[in-house]
């Protein structure tokens, strides 16, 4: 007859459990959350104000790309727990989407039309990108629904497998619907060239504010990203909470379960594929009028890997982890990397003049170029994560309660699972 300990209820021994419990507490009050919400919106707001390095504005504005990307794959990994590794397929959708109705690739012969918000002719196509946003959206998300039909049966390894697929066929079948494609069609991509001259937003001034979104000033598109990513939060945030959210919730913890339950399961992974695909043409739309020019090669297989890391590595099924990741991976893949590249290349200048193994260990360090290696530190930040902190860096309170034990209790009932499963082998 098994006896309770006494420390069964207790939390797991940590000899920083008493500072980290305090620390839970006061950040658990919603005092607490609103006013860091606050402060951090306020130096949102005024960042573009104080940073005079136009290169790290830049950054920013991309790390907003890659924020909107990570938030949308958070809704198909995270909510819905379906494992997406073609997701920058849908990248490369809201991109396109906006290259081929905002710019001169489609050029109209004989006719003319112009208007605030749409105008074509022989300078082409172009639609206000105010309103491309929702257009670039629902294209996304209707290739979503699309691509995830097929994968209705799958689950797993497989559907893995068929996600990779559609992120490969994508950028595939851009490249082959370029000018003298062998399919005998007219050119619709461009092909393996690149479009070029993609619009920027119109200029536009509103009870007192100018937006100059023309010529090189980030500053702009840098604001109209960040009204996006809010907006795009508060949507995520109220599928959530919602039928549909706790619908994904069941279907992630049990398929079959959630089936007998009454859950649509096919309507249901349809909206996760194409709500997921829809914030990737917002992010797809803000990167193709932000740099201008698209191709297909900007889309491949390593930019889905990319965007999944910044899901695990901020936490999978979070919302600010999904914020975090991807502000981390933006800034380590365009500026730590290089800061750390110069580091290092400055001390083997350094030490290349020194005796022996010295000098050999300079010579080495002043030629390494850390920026080809970008995939491997990748890597290592994903298999860390998975041993280290499965939970992400700032993981949900449902993932975090699933992967970490709170009492001890809870932690000798898992150690006894585990020894039991390792038993059986």
């Amino acid at each position: 007859m098994s006896h309770a300990t006494p420390s069964a209820g207790r939390s797991v021994s940590n000899p920083f459990q008493s500072a980290r419990s305090g620390l839970k507490l006061v950040l658990g009050r919603r005092e607490v959350q609103v006013a860091l919400l606050l402060v951090m919106m306020v130096l949102l707001v005024i960042y573009p104000h104080w940073e005079t390095d136009s290169a790290r504005l830049d950054i920013s504005a991309e790390a907003e790309v890659y924020v909107l990307l990570a938030l949308g794959l958070n809704i198909v990994v995270g909510y819905a727990g379906l494992l997406d590794l073609g997701y920058a397929a849908f990248f490369a959708i809201g991109a396109y989407t906006l290259a081929l109705l905002g710019s001169a690739h489609f050029a109209v012969t004989g006719h003319s039309f112009s208007s605030p918000f749409l105008s074509f002719g022989p300078g082409g196509v172009h639609v206000n990108i105010f309103v491309m946003i929702p257009v670039s959206a629902l294209v996304a998300a209707i290739c979503g629904a699309l691509f995830g039909a097929p994968t209705l049966r799958l689950r797993g390894d497989y559907l893995a497998i068929v996600t990779l697929g559609f992120g490969e066929i994508v950028p595939k079948v851009i490249q082959n619907l370029g000018q003298g494609n062998s399919l005998g069609l007219p050119n619709i991509t461009n092909g393996v060239n690149t479009i070029t001259g993609i619009d920027r937003p119109p200029d536009f001034h509103l009870f007192g504010l100018n937006a100059r979104f023309q010529g090189n000033d980030e500053t702009a598109l840098y604001y109209l990203g960040l009204i996006v990513i809010v907006l795009s939060i508060f949507m995520i945030l109220s599928l959530r909470n919602s039928r549909l959210g706790r619908a994904w919730a069941a279907i992630r913890e049990d398929e079959i379960a959630a089936a007998h339950m009454g859950i649509n399961i096919t309507r249901t992974r349809l909206l996760a594929f194409g709500l997921g695909a829809a914030f990737s043409g917002f992010g797809g739309l803000l990167y193709a009028t932000r740099v201008e020019s698209v191709d297909y090669t900007q889309f491949g297989f390593n930019v889905s890997i990319t965007i999944l890391v910044m899901v695990i590595l901020g936490g999978i099924g979070s919302i600010p982890g999904a914020i975090l990741g991807g502000i981390v991976m933006t800034y380590l893949n365009d500026s730590w990397l290089l800061l750390l590249n110069g580091k290092i290349t400055a001390l083997g200048g350094v030490l290349m003049g020194g005796p022996g193994l010295v000098g050999s260990v300079g010579s080495w360090m002043n030629r390494l170029n850390l920026t080809t290696a970008k995939p491997l530190f990748f890597g290592i930040i994903l298999v860390g994560m998975m041993l280290l902190r499965p939970q992400g860096l700032w993981p949900s309170a449902t993932r975090s309660r699933e992967l970490h034990p709170q009492t001890a209790g809870e932690k000798a009932e898992e150690d006894a699972d585990l020894f039991a499963t390792r038993s059986e082998v």
